[in-house]
């Protein structure tokens, strides 16, 4: 079985995603039964500590490595070019992978087995543990306007009614750390996808530039199969906000609010 990651990066530089490589190194060589292979999106290459395909392969050392650079085409669609890379080896795992993602090898092996052993699972994320040891509750309900305006004004829910919906959309009375929680609205971070559900919904939709276009496929991929967290795995996230603090992402929050909610439906809340 074939685990392929899939990483779009943007700016970013080799010492911003050595800890992920590094971890994906330690997995290919702690288990023999899996063939690991990384696929790199870069839209913008870093100027002074590039991680070019050679710089890469000095930290990385697996069956396979595909580099592609171009154009900033978002998230979704980039990621899309990384699977094709792949698309006529079947079955595989395709693991979408965020650059600030690190893991230790028997905290991840167990999900990747998992998900292997069950044929109806079309999209699996771990327990994902941000800066600080903090959870991040990641398993939510389909997004709305008003779950959206809660993320971006979190005093809000100061209010004990915005307080009682939050806490039902991001699922907190669950015990993330031990518990399954069947979702439709996985966070994009890192999300393993068995190639066949992968290749039945058509990847990610290329309507979204960047944010809740892993609301979207999840929600799709929910048609075929069960889509769920299981903290039976782990990873660490550094996570940065950028719509919380970047007029221009907010711009594309916007935006994908609007394509997200001419296909799914308006929800406010």
């Amino acid at each position: 079985m074939k685990i392929l990651f899939s990483l779009v990066l943007y700016r970013h530089s080799l010492d911003s995603i050595r800890p992920l490589l590094l971890s994906i190194q330690k997995l290919s060589s702690t288990t023999g039964h899996y063939s690991y292979e990384l696929a790199i999106y870069n839209a913008c290459p870093h100027e002074s500590d590039d991680p070019t395909p050679s710089r890469v392969r000095s930290i990385l050392n697996i069956s396979s490595l595909t580099y592609q650079y171009g154009r900033n085409i978002g998230f979704g669609s980039a990621n899309n070019r990384n699977f094709s890379s792949l698309m006529s080896q079947e079955p595989f795992l395709f693991v979408v992978v965020n650059p600030d993602i690190c893991f230790e090898p028997f905290s991840l092996l167990p999900l990747l087995d998992w998900t292997i052993s069950h044929s109806t699972v079309s999209c699996v994320s771990p327990l994902i543990i941000n800066s600080g040891g903090r959870i991040q509750f990641s398993a939510k309900h389909n997004p709305t306007f008003l779950s959206l305006l809660l993320g971006r004004f979190p005093y809000l829910k100061r209010i004990a009614l915005f307080d009682k919906y939050d806490r039902w959309h991001r699922n907190l009375d669950c015990n993330y750390e031990s518990s399954c929680i069947e979702s439709t609205y996985l966070s994009g971070c890192f999300l393993v996808i068995p190639s066949c559900f992968y290749r039945k919904v058509g990847g990610f939709s290329e309507k979204y530039f960047l944010h809740l276009e892993d609301a979207d496929i999840v929600r799709k991929l929910a048609r075929y199969g069960v889509c769920m967290h299981n903290p039976i795995g782990s990873v660490s996230h550094l996570w940065a906000r950028g719509s919380h603090s970047s007029l221009s992402q907010m711009f594309h929050l916007s935006y994908s609010l609007i394509v997200y909610s001419l296909t799914w439906g308006i929800r406010l809340f």
